[in-house]
């Protein structure tokens, strides 16, 4: 799974005729433009020194054939998800001025070409993963696979909002966004008001719909969808049918309540997934409190521990290279475990990403200020933000680097030049539009699984 923060100044002008009345050119006073959305506030020289580190790690993995990035430092394989960072990221830059524009539309332009004619898992939406030098389907060990391995509608949701937000702030990009997200057949992604994912069942090669998503990510998720006019709603609400409550170092959390041991995928309780809802979609009568308690439930263990706490998925730089370091995670507070449930707590770290977050977030609590201290240096000589520290201090810097790492940061330093985007272009009317025809053929299942045939 895959994360963008921009601030490059907007230049006013003042459309001007001739005036054939000097006393009247006097007395007029010119009007101020008025930006929709509008930036809310300037950088300081901390958060461009922070931007340009994250920005680095996109200059060191872009590939010129294909216009994808790395999801992993140097390694060709990309996550939808994090295309969606990747392209977060060129927003970010343009707008901080650490790219012309005129480089941004050619890199955005040629990531948006190779989208654009990605072959798609089983002809419906792209594969769960792609080569970034050849743009091929790929498994999960980036060797060629002709038929693919699945669709994540969790991860298509994370570029979904993105291209929502390019196509507001840039709408020159805008007719290009809508043909790809109506180049996917979305009729067995979103059902019964949420996200399904696409596998294949067996070797027989049989395609299987998988109901995708756990409270947090999913809530994510389904809200970007909704803001193109599906109906997600159950998936974008948080107190859903699925919601539970649980105690964790004392601070009451919502969960879910669908059981791993029987359906197969873990709840992961994790800062990225809450930061992110805020960041893009904006706080609104549901998260405000529930971010408010992910952040207060990781300063309390400090508060208990002496450790300091911003937790969420990471890729590591050992075996087993990819950890989910949770609040809470199957009954068990605080576990850190992989994705089949194996434990490994030995490896649970301070995330850059989390704890960058949370601290701009609330800007004026004294944790933040520990949070940004804490994983100030935890950075590459080479460029971009290492994913972590490790609590155990023999371990040192965690020195993985992902394009997911470094996009978020620069979404953080986004949200803090204009607020969450996605909300402000609703409010301005702007962002990508696709046809009623496409919506409705979507949302029609028995025409649209006539029209697909899918296996």
């Amino acid at each position: 799974m895959l994360r963008l923060s921009l601030a490059l100044a907007f230049i006013t002008s003042v459309c001007g005729g001739l005036w054939l009345n000097p006393a009247s050119a006097d007395a007029a006073q010119p009007t101020k433009p008025t930006y929709c959305p509008a930036r809310k506030a300037e950088l300081n020289e901390r958060d461009k020194a922070l931007a340009r580190v994250a920005w680095q790690y996109f200059e060191n993995n872009i590939q010129a054939e294909t216009g994808l990035v790395n999801a992993a430092d140097q390694y060709p394989s990309t996550t939808l998800w994090d295309v969606g960072s990747s392209l977060a990221a060129f927003i970010a830059a343009e707008k901080l001025g650490i790219i012309p524009r005129e480089r941004f539309d050619r890199m955005t332009n040629q990531m948006l070409d190779t989208l654009g004619h990605l072959d798609l898992f089983n002809g419906e939406a792209p594969n769960k993963v792609y080569n970034t030098k050849t743009a091929q389907k790929v498994d999960y060990r980036n060797q060629p696979s002709a038929h693919g391995i699945g669709v994540s509608t969790l991860d298509l949701g994370r570029l979904v909002s993105w291209l929502n937000i390019l196509s507001c702030l840039h709408p020159q990009h805008q007719a290009k966004a809508q043909q790809i997200l109506e180049s996917w057949n979305f009729c067995r992604l979103l059902e019964h008001n949420q996200m399904y994912g696409l596998a294949f069942k067996d070797e027989s090669g049989e395609v299987e719909v998988q109901q995708e998503g756990r409270l947090g990510y999913e809530q994510y998720a389904g809200k970007a969808f909704q803001q193109l006019g599906f109906d997600t709603s159950l998936s974008a609400r948080y107190h859903n049918q699925y919601a539970t409550t649980t105690t964790v170092s004392g601070v009451e959390l919502l969960v879910d309540s669908r059981d791993a041991s029987t359906l197969g995928a873990h709840n992961y309780v994790v800062s990225e997934s809450y930061a992110m809802d805020v960041l893009e979609h904006g706080l609104d009568k549901e998260n405000k409190a529930l971010l408010d308690a992910i952040y207060t439930v990781q300063q309390r263990r400090w508060e208990q521990t002496g450790t300091v706490t911003a937790v969420s998925e990471d890729n590591l730089d050992r075996k087993p290279y990819f950890v989910y370091n949770t609040i809470f995670s199957d009954d068990i507070p605080w576990a850190a475990i992989t994705d089949k449930g194996e434990d490994m707590s030995a490896l649970r770290s301070v995330s850059v990403k989390a704890a960058v977050s949370l601290a701009y977030l609330f800007p004026e609590r004294q944790y933040s200020k520990l949070l940004l201290d804490t994983v100030k240096d935890a950075r590459s000589p080479k460029g971009g933000w290492y994913s972590g520290i490790y609590e155990d201090p023999a371990k040192g810097f965690n020195k993985a680097k992902t394009a997911n790492t470094n996009g978020v940061i620069l979404s953080v330093m986004l949200y803090k030049l204009y607020g969450a985007l996605n909300q402000q272009c609703d409010r301005c009317g702007k962002g990508v539009k696709l046809s009623e025809k496409f919506l409705s053929a979507n949302q029609n299942k028995r025409q649209c699984l006539a029209d697909g045939k899918f296996d």
